[in-house]
């Protein structure tokens, strides 16, 4: 079976495993490793698509359900990015870029005055997981040590000891912060819109998901008029090509200080790549052993 990959690093990786065929040409392989596929990447002896991580949004799923092509993604991230998760919330809470920066400039935030900024504990809150996936589960259990009670949407999954709401709008009303951490898809692009927003009035939003799961514009809007106490993010509506400098919205979204900003590392660890390679190198193994059980449903992926 020939494998096909644009990655330098993953090909080395490849090269150097056991009985892996790497294809020439793209054409020739029948299996891709990209997290970009469309229309026109179809070629005959494609039979399956690896994507070196967790979202499907950079794929045509259409083109691959007509033409009975194979899906698989790899997880090796995903506790990575629950940690990153973690790490937004408490910096956040913990103005831990503010004193950080206060200091630097021998500002010591007005330490011995009555108006000093105090920060904000996580112990014993309430933290709603929009997206309880892999993330979402390990998030819950990194959340467990400071005593949070964890609200998630009830999908008729197994929750643990979560409280289960019925809607969104419920989440958002009965947590003191909420995190991101879904996938996006037709139904949870700006499933954050203007009248979720509201019922976020002096609370927190973390972002570990998608940028555009929350409408931009009404982002904006929710912060320049003070209603999100803090906003977090590793995930963006405008990305760089290459080193260019770019804001990661078309809104000034970076220039309140109650906002924390990340470039998109959640899976960017020193440990990160090791694991992205040996996922991917035994999904190729089990799909070569005729093993396809953990290739992703297509019918209900939107």
């Amino acid at each position: 079976m020939k494998i096909h990959t644009d990655n330098a690093k993953l090909k080395h990786f490849l090269k150097n495993a056991e009985n892996i065929d790497l294809a020439n040409t793209y054409e020739e392989a029948e299996v891709t490793i990209t997290g970009r596929f469309k229309e026109s990447d179809l070629h005959n002896n494609l039979k399956a698509v690896i994507i070196p991580f967790t979202g499907h949004n950079g794929i045509d799923l259409n083109a691959l359900k007509d033409n009975d092509i194979m899906l698989f993604n790899t997880t090796a991230h995903s506790h990575f990015v629950s940690e990153k998760a973690l790490q937004l919330i408490l910096a956040m809470l913990g103005n831990t870029v503010h004193y950080h920066n206060n200091l630097k400039g021998g500002d010591w935030s007005s330490r011995n005055l009555p108006s000093r900024k105090k920060w904000v504990s996580l112990w014993n809150k309430h933290v709603g997981i929009f997206g309880y996936g892999r993330i979402g589960r390990t998030l819950h259990a990194l959340l467990e040590p400071f005593n949070c009670t964890v609200h998630v949407i009830d999908r008729g999954k197994d929750y643990g000891n979560a409280v289960t709401e019925k809607s969104l709008a419920a989440l958002l009303k009965n947590t003191d912060i909420t995190v991101i951490a879904a996938p996006l898809t037709s139904e949870t692009e700006n499933a954050f819109n203007a009248p979720m927003l509201n019922l976020l009035k002096g609370k927190y939003l973390v972002n570990v998901g998608r940028g555009k799961i929350i409408d931009e514009k009404a982002l904006y809007e929710s912060l320049k008029n003070g209603l999100i106490e803090g906003f977090a993010s590793d995930v963006w509506y405008q990305y760089p090509k290459e080193n260019e400098a770019l804001s990661p919205s078309k809104y000034p979204i970076h220039t309140f200080d109650n906002v924390l900003l990340s470039p998109h590392t959640g899976g960017f660890t020193t440990e990160a790549e090791n694991r992205m390679h040996e996922a991917i190198l035994k999904t190729i193994q089990s799909i070569e052993k005729g093993d396809t059980a953990s290739k992703l449903d297509l019918r209900k992926l939107k």
